[in-house]
């Protein structure tokens, strides 16, 4: 599965988009290709270490977890979450996330690459 996800988004990983945004970007990239996925918000332990919880975005693709950040986090990279004993499974809220089309998604980076910059 690392082999796929680093083929797929390979082009993406250097960016750090809002952790919604990488959501919205995942969700595009997969739907692009007719791969199926599911978006939640989950509770995850902040290290496994420390056992202080935060929220964050996933999308669940067949067996693998895509970490999309913390909730409230406005620079975040896409990452393949290995260690899945961190999440909480009964804090998982489902989300219905708008598909965009890989043009949207160009528009949104560029945005983002501008706003970053003013």
């Amino acid at each position: 599965m690392t082999t796929r996800f680093n083929t797929l988004f390979e082009p993406y990983l250097a960016l750090t988009l809002s952790a919604f945004d990488n959501m919205k970007l995942v969700v595009a990239v997969l739907s692009e290709i007719n791969e199926p996925y599911q978006c939640v918000e989950a509770k995850m332990s902040i290290s496994p270490v420390n056992t202080s919880m935060e929220t964050g975005y996933f999308v669940r693709w067949h067996e693998a977890w895509l970490f999309c950040g913390l909730t409230n986090s406005y620079c975040a990279s896409i990452v393949l979450f290995t260690e899945i004993e961190r999440i909480d499974m009964t804090s998982l809220t489902s989300l219905n996330i708008p598909v965009m089309t890989m043009q949207q998604v160009g528009f949104m980076c560029v945005e983002s690459a501008h706003f970053d910059h003013c």
